[in-house]
């Protein structure tokens, strides 16, 4: 089989003007930038082909595949020979942003969950941090700590802890998931360890109190982490309440807590916190 037949037909004037300014310019576009325009061009065509993306891209035919198979994990779109076509479901789930993306985005809310997350550490605990930009930002307020033993699947959290020989730092075996610099797929491997806490980010809390992710391997991470945990505790601004991700980690009856923003849903919340769960506004 090849690819001949169906030309793709980029007529969009919002792709045409990036396309222009990507030949243009000596930087090449974010992950989440390129992925945005790959299912820009689905939601109009219907398909997209991996050798014109790839020309028009300016990336290889390698990079054009990885990005339709990480969109095709989390539902958006469904790869074909040299290509891919629409799904059904394809605008439930926008594409996951990159970390250093991720991390410059509701900086003052992560900041102040982030605070009040730590307050909760206390010295000589073992807790677990996710790969989370929120979980990430507890990082300066644990290094006030003194003994501490952290059990996480992020490397950027565990690099960040090199210079504090006092604080242990354990982690999981797997591979290396990019979009979150994390270490997934062997959730087995996670280190036998009693948790007295644990802190979660999420892409989504569902009415239903199911907490979700847009990656299957992280999700199953998270569940395992869960699982080693006292009291697991939630990590999300107002803007992850009321959405829902493809994959399931935890459901609300596994957690201690949810830490959150003022402006989170009032009758979400109000009805979780009736059911026992202790929700903290920041």
């Amino acid at each position: 089989m090849t690819e001949i037949g169906v030309s793709f037909a980029f007529n969009s004037f919002q792709f045409r003007r990036l396309v222009s300014f990507v030949s243009n310019s000596v930087h090449p576009l974010f992950v989440e930038e390129r992925r945005r325009l790959i299912l820009e061009q689905i939601r109009q065509n219907g398909r997209v082909f991996v050798k014109e993306l790839s020309h028009h891209l300016h990336v290889s035919a390698v990079t054009i595949r990885q990005d339709l198979r990480s969109l095709e994990e989390e539902g958006l779109l469904e790869r074909t020979y040299g290509g891919a076509v629409q799904r059904a479901n394809a605008g439930l789930y926008p594409p996951e942003l990159s970390f250093d993306v991720r991390q410059s985005k509701q900086v003052e809310a992560k900041g102040a969950i982030a605070a009040t997350a730590a307050a909760h550490v206390h010295e000589g605990d073992a807790i677990a941090l996710d790969a989370s930009t929120t979980s990430y930002a507890m990082v300066p307020h644990l290094k006030m700590l003194g003994k501490l033993t952290i059990v996480t699947n992020s490397l950027i959290i565990a690099q960040s802890f090199i210079e504090t020989p006092k604080i242990q730092v354990l982690m999981p075996g797997g591979r290396l998931r990019r979009d979150s610099i994390s270490l997934v797929g062997k959730p087995d491997f996670l280190p036998g360890i009693n948790l007295n806490l644990g802190f979660f980010g999420t892409r989504g809390i569902s009415a239903q109190g199911s907490l979700t992710e847009s990656d299957a391997d992280e999700a199953a991470m998270k569940a395992a982490m869960v699982a080693h945990c006292m009291a697991a505790v939630v990590v999300a601004d107002a803007s992850k309440w009321g959405q829902v991700a493809p994959y399931t980690f935890a459901q609300i009856d596994q957690i201690a807590a949810i830490i959150t923003t003022h402006d989170a849903p009032h009758e979400m919340t109000d009805s979780f916190a009736s059911g026992g769960l202790r929700i903290e506004r920041v």
